[in-house]
């Protein structure tokens, strides 16, 4: 236990040196603002953390407001389709491609940062002009593909996808208040 909390501990000074997280909430709000899209995906237990970023935007975290424009790819159905006639490396870049444009953002996440499928991703967006956030590692590619990497120096997948859910609650936040503050119907609920 003690480990566990000496690397918590770890993660929460490390994060006090990124700007790349108001650099992605920056994106993202400027893609809300302009009526841009924000899309998201991930493998496992990333997926869940792609899959919470998209739903604190189109629910709330503190404010009532509208939704914005989110997704989390790919739905079951676009998941299976995809991987059984083009391979599961191309079941986020085939939405990617199709969906995504200039002024749009995709958040691929990753625990390992090599992960296939979020990268042919990250390249299928960035083709199409999106910006590109990548939640990874130190260690792997994907740092690598992404405009802003969000990536830690840690190799222990849990903590990392721990680490990466904290940091999804923080863009949401910096993202949510800077977005509302231009909505005169908004209102704090938190």
């Amino acid at each position: 236990m003690d480990q566990k909390i000496a690397q918590v501990r770890e993660y929460l000074t490390y994060m006090k040196e990124m700007p790349e997280i108001e650099q992605a909430a920056d994106a993202i709000a400027t893609a809300f603002e302009t009526g841009h899209l924000l899309a998201s995906a991930g493998n496992g237990g990333s997926a869940s953390n792609a899959d919470q970023l998209i739903g604190e935007f189109i629910g709330r975290l503190n404010y009532n407001r509208g939704p914005y424009g989110a997704i989390s790819f790919p739905g079951p159905a676009g998941m299976t389709a995809v991987g059984n006639d083009f391979g599961y490396d191309q079941v986020f870049a085939r939405q990617a491609k199709a969906l995504l444009k200039k002024g749009d953002v995709f958040v691929g996440y990753s625990t390992s940062g090599n992960s296939p499928n979020v990268i042919e991703a990250v390249r299928a967006a960035k083709s199409n002009g999106a910006t590109t956030v990548g939640l990874c590692g130190t260690d792997g590619q994907l740092r690598h593909e992404v405009d802003i990497a969000i990536a830690f120096p840690m190799t222990d997948p849990q903590m990392m996808e721990e680490a990466h859910l904290f940091v999804t609650h923080i863009i949401c936040e910096l993202v949510e208040k800077r977005v509302t503050a231009n909505d005169p119907t908004a209102y704090r609920v938190h």
